[in-house]
């Protein structure tokens, strides 16, 4: 796996990226991933992942302190062991949270080389989150790139969040938190 800090300074190949902050790497994500590496194969396409190194939603509430299942440190090391090609840190900014999903894809297009964009169950991205999954294939139509919302992971019915995943160990329930994790959930110090 290649880790890409800098996008101007990389020439990346064509590839099937998704996009997210990925804290904990669960088996949702690594079922989301799975798709990408998948559709990547069968296009004979590089897999990405766009992540970023700071939550989106500290840029833009600063005093938002989040209870992170992993360190950058710690999510690289997961995310390489899903044998991804590319993990693309992406600096989010308060530059980049003024952009339109459509002016966001066109960085993708233009800087990353996204040919394929698989988007999660429940992800929305662009100023506000206001657009939607329509709006993303839309866009992508314009922008000759294929847009694919990815099928959802479900354990016990429910779908598997980081977000799910923080209770459940604030609950003192790890041995759920593990399964939703696929491994036993850490702490390095």
């Amino acid at each position: 796996m290649q880790i890409i800090r800098n996008i101007n300074e990389q020439n990346i190949l064509p590839c099937v990226a998704t996009i997210g902050f990925f804290d904990g790497i669960h088996r949702g994500h690594q079922f989301l991933l799975q798709q990408v590496k998948t559709l990547a194969s069968n296009k004979h396409l590089c897999s990405a992942v766009i992540t970023f190194p700071v939550h989106p939603r500290k840029v833009m509430q600063q005093d938002y302190q989040p209870q992170l299942l992993t360190s950058l440190e710690e999510k690289c090391t997961l995310l390489e062991k899903q044998e991804i090609d590319y993990t693309i840190l992406l600096p989010f900014n308060q530059e980049m949270s003024k952009l339109s999903a459509r002016e966001f894809m066109l960085i993708l297009q233009e800087k990353l080389n996204v040919k394929m964009l698989v988007i999660g169950y429940d992800h929305r991205f662009g100023h506000n989150r206001e657009e939607g999954f329509d709006d993303y294939v839309r866009y992508g139509k314009e922008m000759n790139m294929q847009v694919i919302q990815a099928q959802a992971w479900t354990q016990d019915e429910a779908f598997v969040s980081s977000s799910m995943v923080r209770k459940l160990i604030g609950e003192g329930n790890v041995s759920k938190a593990a399964l939703c994790l696929g491994t036993r959930y850490t702490l390095q110090g």
